[in-house]
């Protein structure tokens, strides 16, 4: 019987959930960043458009950041339980094939 490898790149896989998680926490402290944006730009010149325009998207952009880091967290879960299974699965075959072929570790 012939068997072939299968190549899953696990350190990848590790990277991703990482990547992941940055953009999770990125998009959780992203109100207090437009927080601190709209101090900074205070009222220039005694005028407050700028500010009140910087206030405008943020609120505009709140409910779709809120949805875009739902379907990250749910993609982060996904690639954690497929890493997890392909783990187990890597471990099962190591232990079958040990069996198959005689040894016993």
């Amino acid at each position: 019987m012939a068997y072939d490898d299968i190549d899953i790149p696990m350190s990848s896989m590790s990277d991703l959930e990482r990547a992941l998680a940055d953009t999770i926490a990125e998009f959780e402290s992203a109100t207090g960043n437009s927080e601190a944006l709209e101090a900074a730009i205070g009222n220039p010149l005694g005028r407050g458009e700028l500010r009140s325009e910087a206030q405008r998207f943020e609120e505009a952009w709140d409910d779709k950041r809120d949805t875009l880091r739902e379907h990250v967290q749910t993609l982060l879960e996904r690639v954690q339980s497929t890493r997890e299974a392909w783990q187990q699965l890597d471990t099962e075959l190591a232990n079958a094939t040990e069996v198959t072929d005689g040894r016993d570790g």
